[in-house]
């Protein structure tokens, strides 16, 4: 009787029974060596016929496709390239017509357990010949360089291709050879095998199991499992005592599953912190346990004899752990709602590599099934006794992943020839396989619900849901070709209606004294959930293949109707409904979910408002999507590489860890959905993924920076365009070097922030793209070139320079470059004035300063001077007197905020109170300051704020703010420089501002005022004076002081428009909440309204969709005639009083909701820019709030222009 060598690799070349639930094709490689020659005739030639062949031996449960440009090829969509079938010598193939005459790049894809891994190199070229003709492609996995490419006429009647066989045998093969060990063989495997094998592994097709990495599976009749361990425990290098270099030690010792399972409970609940782990472990724990069942790190004999009840035994207690994590996580984010929920994510995928504990495995004497099948009377012998020592000894003694593996081969090979065995051993031996399907927490969705039948039958609701979804998968599984979208949306609702149900029952806690019953089933709805959110994964990619088969965005933009997007947007809330019952970032789904609803009833997208607002909410979803990659890549690559490189795993399994999670993820198919219809709905706004804050034309070489920050262009003296992954709105465009001509952000920010200002100031071209496709298709392959960025209101192009823009750009760079010593940093290096001057920059004059000679309070209508505290506090004074006028200005009305001056002076009175030697060492540092290489500054910035911050503010100050406001209010301490507000340098969100400050506490308003002197020394703020060639010791600080309440809405409202594009028009930002959203770098935008000063009109130019509104921890009523310096405010670095935050759900909104909102509230800002404008002679950029009717303007300074 054959063994596993001799009945063909084909059992072990088949995906598992599962691979289809992650989107392969069960069976599709078992199919594959029928070597049937395809006949092709001359007159049938509209298309060139092409075979792939390819070389490559892959793991148990993988199969190969050819994805390229061409839309037979999946046009890039691994998931839709052309499927390569199976044949003996691990050759693989299939037929494709592509167009004649044109040419196609392609690459091979390694597919399975829901994983795509590409090959190596750059995309392998392809010319097709012309009709008439047919080709024949050879490569070898990742040789993208090698290909054997023969063409051959057609003829009428003639096979179009040599046979397969002898066409690799003639040469083919790319020059690469075989990889890796062959295997031996015996007889070929026949296509009636195969044709059988494919049925045997469709009758199990939503079973579950990681693809197999490991050793191959060895048949034996006699004992020669072998204790021999290869491979390396390396912990040197590994940080003392972490969860990965504990999991390195306890591997060295842990030879078989059982043992490493105990590795892992030692880790997740003995040294487990109340035995509830945390990230770090759960994160080294995944990486571990998925490399053991997936075979990547081995299991051998260990010695001993232990049944697998041991093996449930240890699980339960990791369950429980992993429980107990899980529902502490869900009891912290119930305190931040925002605060991603990776604890909970990392257990719940722990759970799927945990095999079961029911009571059927925790007997003493569990899976005897195998037992009486070893002893069969109706059995060959050599059968028998392969059965008896691969699987009924090794499982009873030493069970292991492998085991699984094997069991699937010998399946496949007992069902592969049908009447070949006893009917009665064969129906067993399914069972068997089922029942250690069961064990391993590998069986199908369908049999795991069934087994909760007992308990849902208690409630008819609940047994309803299960047979309503099982009868809607019933049907889709019965759709022949590509089934309607709506059936597919269908079985969606379905699965998540369960889901819900099920997670439902999970919500209730679990005791610390459970019994083994009640840990037990709630594994089974553990399992359950999980399973459905597997078979959701399928449903999602199936809808979006059909959908991109309708003609995808194209046709969605085309349709321009409602009707087209119900169908998209209602798998997209669903998808995002799923995203939050398993407990990722769940409050934020909510407020996804509700806008996708609200939008959907409004009104068609062919209203550019509403495809604007819809185009809104999908980046926000984007927003949500690349949040939990992020995060994933901020706890899973960098362990995965430590225990890999500890424990001499394969270096591609490795690198493909993190990758498979994300793509194998509900997330992956929910981020290919929103992208779609966001390219969709930009068509029907009519805008693209670009968008301009600053326009004009760069030109220099595409580098690419983490952040806009000093050192990142270290060395850089030539013009540069830069490319930045993010930003906060604090940098300072100059501080990395007056080389940068021009910025593209990856990351949506607002027009009017900080950042955006500073860059107009300084007339770099600046423009965001936030779509990571277009990033990589058309931006990322120009780093390292020359290129050109010309950015208009319209959009922004980035394309290659040519020779006579790369010479101009070279020859404007030509002498501010050289005077900057080629270092690149130009003024941000120098000192002040000199600095400048080398950098071709003129200083900019400071404003002169009045300092007090005595400590005291200024009422803010004697602050006109700003020689007093500034031009922000004069400002202040001229906007309240301004205010009062404005009454009786016909919808120009506004309020500001009442308030008061720590004049300049005070700082330096207090700093005159230390002893000699701390103020000589202030003095030392501010002269440090001038010229320490940017490298020592932080030192320096640290201690001179330290000094400011420790300052004790004089006792008449303090009673005289506390006089100037009434008992128990909220206020702000606002900074008010000598070189803020000012033509030249705005100093927009330089230094601090504290708010939620409380008048009547002394000990409050004494740390909130020398914050605010403190923020006078940051490192940003020393850099942007070097820039603006401002001598340290020139600048000085004011604390402005006012009355704060917590704003309705906050608003950045310039004067006249940013991008010069509109004379007459006014440009305001919106947010919810307090105004730092708006002036810091926060992912997502505005409410943007360009506005008609003279005629009023007003047009909705974006939508916001920023996650969070950032309030005041306590709230406080207007009192009297004030107002609310809620606009500009914000917690700054070294706020003292925190802010809280909330979720923002747009569809509650009156801006969103309401065209008449936007326009009233759009009408009002405009005649206010008028107003302004007018009284402070020329474009203002003013910051305010809203709160119920009233207006307020809280601050406003020059606009750069």
């Amino acid at each position: 009787m054959r063994g596993l060598a001799s009945c063909g690799p084909t059992a072990a070349r088949a995906p598992l029974p599962g691979a289809h639930a992650f989107g392969l094709a069960a069976g599709a490689a078992a199919r594959g060596s029928r070597r049937r020659a395809l006949q092709c005739r001359a007159a049938d030639a509209a298309r060139v016929p092409v075979r792939f062949v390819v070389r490559k031996e892959v793991a148990y449960g993988q199969s190969l496709s050819v994805v390229g440009g061409a839309p037979a090829l999946g046009a890039w969509d691994a998931g839709r390239g052309l499927k390569l079938s199976w044949s003996e010598g691990h050759i693989w193939s299939a037929v494709a017509e592509l167009e004649p005459g044109g040419s196609v790049e392609f690459k091979v894809v390694c597919q399975g357990d829901g994983k795509a891994v590409w090959e190596d190199g750059p995309n392998r070229d392809l010319k097709v010949p012309g009709a008439g003709q047919a080709l024949d492609v050879h490569c070898a996995w990742g040789k993208t360089a090698q290909r054997d490419a023969r063409a051959s006429e057609l003829a009428d009647g003639a096979a179009a291709f040599q046979e397969l066989g002898a066409a690799v045998a003639a040469g083919g093969g790319g020059g690469g050879g075989g990889e890796g060990r062959g295997r031996s063989s015996g007889s070929s495997a026949s296509s009636s095998y195969e044709e059988s094998l494919s049925s045997a592994l469709s009758s199990h097709e939503d079973a579950v199991a990681p693809a197999w990495q490991g050793k191959e599976v060895r048949f034996m009749r006699s004992n020669d499992h072998s204790q021999e361990r290869r491979g390396r425990w390396d912990a040197s290098g590994l940080p003392e005592g972490s969860p990965v270099a504990a999991l390195v030690k306890g591997d060295e010792g842990a030879p078989n599953w059982l043992a490493k399972l105990g590795v892992a409970r030692a880790l997740l609940v003995d040294d487990a912190p109340r035995m509830r782990p945390e990230v770090d472990s759960l994160a080294a724990a995944l990486v571990y346990l998925s490399w053991v069942n997936s075979g990547a790190i081995s299991c051998a004999e260990g010695g001993g004899h232990h049944r697998p009840n041991h093996h449930a035994r240890t699980a339960q207690q990791i369950f429980r752990s992993l429980e107990w994590a899980i529902e502490e996580d869900g009891q912290r984010a119930g305190r931040d709602p925002l605060q991603p929920r990776m604890r909970s994510f990392l257990a719940r995928r722990l759970h799927s590599r945990l095999p079961s504990f029911s009571a059927n495995f925790t007997q003493a004497v569990p899976l005897t099934r195998i037992r009486d099948i070893a002893h069969r009377g109706d059995i060959p012998h050599d059968l028998k006794q392969e059965i008896k020592h691969t699987l009924q000894n090794k499982l009873h003694r030493n069970a292991g992943p492998e085991d699984l593996v094997a069991t699937q081969a010998m399946l496949a090979r007992v069902t592969a020839v049908p009447g070949q065995y006893s009917g009665a051993f064969v129906e067993e031996f399914r069972l068997f396989a089922a029942e250690l399907r069961e064990f391993f927490n590998a069986g199908g969705l369908a049999t795991t619900l069934n087994g909760l039948r007992d308990v849902l039958a208690s409630d008819p609701v609940d047994l309803q849901t299960l047979d309503s979804f099982l009868a809607a998968k019933a049907r889709l599984d019965d759709c022949q070709g590509d089934p309607p979208l709506s059936e597919v949306m269908a079985v969606v609702h379905a699965a998540t209606t369960l889901r819900a149900l099920l997670l439902r029952s999970l919500g209730s806690g679990l005791r610390n004294d459970a019994p083994d019953a009640a840990l037990s089933m709630r594994q089974k709805f553990r399992v359950a959930e999980l399973r459905c959110e597997d078979y959701l994964f399928v449903l999602m990619s199936r809808f979006i293949n059909s959908l991109e088969g309708q003609g995808g965005s194209a046709a969605l933009a085309a349709a321009r109707s409602s009707i087209a997007w119900s169908h998209p947007l209602a798998v997209l809330l669903l998808g995002v409904r799923n995203i939050g019952l398993g407990g990722w970032m769940p409050a934020e789904c909510m407020a996804i979910e509700n806008e996708i609803t609200a939008w959907q009833q409004e009104a068609e997208y062919d209203q550019n408002d509403n495809a604007l607002r819809l185009k809104a909410t999908l980046e926000r979803c984007l927003r949500l999507t690349e949040g939990f990659t992020d995060a994933l890549l901020s706890v899973l690559p960098r362990r995965a590489e430590q225990l890999g490189a500890a424990l001499g795993v394969e270096d591609w399994v490795v690198r493909t860890f993190t990758e498979g999670e994300v793509r194998a993820s509900l997330v992956f198919q929910l981020s290919k959905l929103a992208a779609l219809l966001l390219v969709a709905a930009r068509a029907l706004a009519g805008v693209t993924p670009w968008d301009t804050l600053v326009a004009g034309t760069a030109a220099g070489r595409l580098v690419e920076a983490a952040r806009l920050e000093p050192g990142a262009l270290e060395g850089v003296s030539d013009p540069v365009v830069l490319l930045l992954r993010e930003a906060d709105g604090d940098e300072e465009v100059a501080a990395a070097g007056r080389c940068v001509r021009g910025i593209v952000l990856t990351q949506e920010l607002p027009h009017l922030s900080h950042l955006g200002v500073r860059a107009r100031q300084e007339r770099v071209p600046f423009v965001t793209i936030e779509d990571r496709a277009v990033v990589e298709a058309t931006v990322r392959p120009l780093v390292g070139q020359q290129v050109v960025l010309v950015a208009s209101p319209e959009g922004a192009q980035l394309r290659a320079a040519s020779p006579s823009e790369i010479a101009a750009a070279a020859a404007a760079a030509n002498g501010a470059g050289a005077a900057a010593n080629g270092n690149g940093n130009g003024a941000a290096n120098g000192n002040g004035a000199a600095a400048a001057a080398a950098a071709g920059v003129a200083p900019v004059a400071v404003a002169p300063v009045a300092k007090a000679t005595s400590p005291r309070v200024v009422p803010l209508r004697d602050c006109v001077s700003s020689s007093v505290g500034g031009a922000k506090a004069a400002a202040c004074a001229q906007l309240e007197q301004l205010a009062a006028k404005s009454a009786a200005s016909p919808g120009g009305a506004f309020r500001t905020a009442p308030g008061c001056c720590v004049p300049f002076g005070v700082m330096e009175l207090a700093l005159d109170a230390l002893p000699a030697q701390q103020r000589r060492r202030y003095d030392e540092l501010l002269a440090a300051a001038e010229s320490a290489p940017v490298a020592e500054l932080d030192g320096i910035c640290e201690e001179l704020q330290s000094v400011l911050r420790a300052l004790r503010v004089p006792d008449a100050v303090l009673r005289g703010i506390a006089a100037a406001f009434p008992p128990g209010a909220l206020l702000i301490a606002r900074s008010s420089a000598n070189v803020e507000d000012l033509k030249g340098l705005s100093g927009a969100g330089l230094y601090d501002s504290i708010p939620n400050v409380p008048s009547d506490a002394p000990a409050d308003v004494s740390a909130a005022v020398p914050a605010v002197w403190a923020s006078l020394h940051t490192r940003r703020a020393v850099l942007s004076r070097r820039a603006a060639g401002v001598r340290q010791g020139d600048a000085a600080m004011a604390v402005l002081v006012q009355l704060m309440v917590a704003p309705q809405l906050s608003f950045v409202l310039h004067t006249a428009s940013p991008l010069g594009d509109a004379p007459g028009v006014a440009v305001a930002e919106v947010a919810v909440g307090l105004g730092e959203t708006l002036a810091s770098g926060a992912r997502g935008s505005a409410w943007r309204l360009a506005v008609d000063k003279a005629g009023g009109g007003v047009t909705t130019l974006a939508f916001a969709n920023f996650t969070r509104a950032l309030l005041p921890a306590q709230q406080l009523a207007p009192a009297g005639t004030g107002g609310a310096a809620g606009g500009g405010g914000g917690a700054g670095a070294g706020s003292l009083h925190e802010c809280s935050t909330r979720v923002v759900d747009y569809s509650v909104q009156a801006l969103s909701r309401s065209a008449d909102a936007r326009k009233q509230l759009g009408a009002r800002l405009g005649a206010v820019a008028a107003l302004l404008e007018r009284d402070f002679g020329g474009p203002q950029d003013a910051e305010g709030c809203c709160l119920g009717d009233a207006v307020f303007v809280v601050q406003t300074r020059p606009q750069p222009m």
